[in-house]
């Protein structure tokens, strides 16, 4: 009986299914490049055997001009090591600016934390509203 290691394989390495080998030889690829290249790639697709990256800022686009040597390099590298890599034929790299703006992850803090004030304050303020916002803040401490 197989393994289902086995069956996932065998199910990938069928012909049909080589767009899955050459993504995942890429997504290899860009492991191997330095992290904040790695970073500022937002995807990467090939057509009429040139591989695109797709970067999220101009300034790395500059820097990816001047490592596209490397990147051929790592791939032809890639390929002695990972014969499945081996079907994967590009003749030229190019990088461009995406003109999609990347939302901004936005992480939300949730942390509650122990009121470290008892409330115990001198209210100094002179206007009648300053006053009683002062009254209401010390009365939400004393109850927290």
């Amino acid at each position: 009986m197989k393994t289902s290691k086995e069956i996932i394989s065998h199910i990938i390495n069928k012909p049909q299914n080589s767009q899955i080998i050459k993504t995942e030889c890429i997504n290899k690829l860009i492991s191997f490049l330095p992290s904040h290249l790695a970073n500022a790639i937002m995807f990467t697709y090939i057509k009429n055997r040139t591989l695109f990256f797709v970067l999220n800022h101009p300034g790395f686009k500059m820097e990816f001009n001047y490592k596209h040597n490397l990147i051929k390099s790592l791939l032809n590298k890639l390929k002695d090591i990972d014969l499945k890599c081996k079907i994967i034929e590009i003749d030229e790299i190019k990088s461009f600016v995406s003109n999609k703006i990347k939302p901004p992850s936005t992480k939300i803090s949730t942390s509650i934390y122990k009121e470290r004030s008892k409330g115990e304050f001198q209210n100094l303020a002179t206007d009648e509203k300053l006053n009683r916002l002062f009254e209401e803040i010390r009365k939400v401490i004393k109850n927290n």
